[in-house]
């Protein structure tokens, strides 16, 4: 069927910021949709695999079998028809003046090549975070305005850090089948080096600016100038290095345990010996 694709308008694909919670999603994507030109969509969980239509997309429908989609439908063409539906969802944000699309669902880094499937000109910016400061941060949100995060990676910072390190391994697994149309970028760079680190997200999303105008944006979504601080607040502080003054060595031991490995992996230690107490 020849359709209307509803996203003509656009002038580059759709672009997901995905990460693990708290690892500063919203605020890329503040960034990103402070332009006039910039149409957001807030974690609509669209493509997830519990909430969204990830869910058609699970082995027990495609394996061989006598049940599922795929014993009946040829996947190419379902991928078609749950194109036109997702591309018509996320057009329901556009208004005339929009070129460009952001949506912003965490979740989402766990359907990155799915996205790419069903949206292929899709772009993933990864927003990395130290996972310590994750943790905390994690803790502080089920202990206060996310209280369903108790039953789940919110429980104990080992669970957190647990949850971390599957996100970023998910990501970086995944960067290598998506090549170009992933940028990975690490939340403390926004905050040492937000000039830079802000025109790179602009350039990889195809959005012409200048350097007024990220400086603009850059004032217009800085959290020391724009938010009060709040420990049960959704913006709690958005500090780097945080854990280093909540962390008690059990809090260290136990997301050492989880997530040690991570840590060097990403580049945030050198070794495993980062412990209160125990130096570099």
């Amino acid at each position: 069927m020849n359709h209307r694709d509803p996203l003509q308008q656009l002038e580059s694909g759709p672009i997901f910021i995905v990460g693990a919670a708290r690892s500063g999603t919203t605020w890329v994507y503040d960034i990103l949709t402070s332009l006039a030109e910039v149409a957001g969509v807030y974690e609509s969980w669209l493509f997830t695999r519990d909430l969204g239509v990830g869910a058609f997309f699970g082995p027990a429908h495609w394996s061989a079998g006598r049940s599922g989609l795929g014993h009946s439908f040829d996947r190419r063409a379902f991928v078609e028809q749950v194109r036109c539906f997702v591309s018509t969802v996320l057009a329901l944000k556009l208004e005339p003046h929009h070129r460009f699309l952001v949506e912003k669902s965490p979740s989402h880094i766990f359907t990155m090549p799915l996205i790419r499937e069903i949206l292929p000109t899709a772009r993933f910016i990864h927003v990395l975070r130290d996972g310590r400061d994750v943790s905390v941060s994690v803790r502080q949100a089920a202990r206060s305005w996310i209280l369903q995060w108790q039953r789940t990676f919110g429980r104990s910072i080992y669970a957190s850090g647990c949850a971390w390190k599957a996100a970023v391994h998910r990501a970086r697994s995944d960067a290598s089948l998506l090549g170009g149309a992933f940028l990975e970028v690490r939340y403390e760079d926004l905050k040492g080096q937000p000039l830079s680190t802000c025109a790179r997200l602009f350039d990889f999303c195809q959005i012409p600016v200048d350097r007024g105008i990220v400086e603009k944006v850059i004032a217009a979504t800085d959290f020391d100038i724009n938010y009060r601080p709040s420990e049960a607040g959704f913006r709690r502080g958005g500090r780097v290095g945080d854990w280093k003054s909540h962390f008690s060595l059990v809090d260290a031991l136990m997301f050492n345990v989880a997530a040690g490995d991570a840590l060097i992996e990403t580049g945030y230690e050198a070794n495993r010996r980062w412990l209160p107490g125990l130096g570099h």
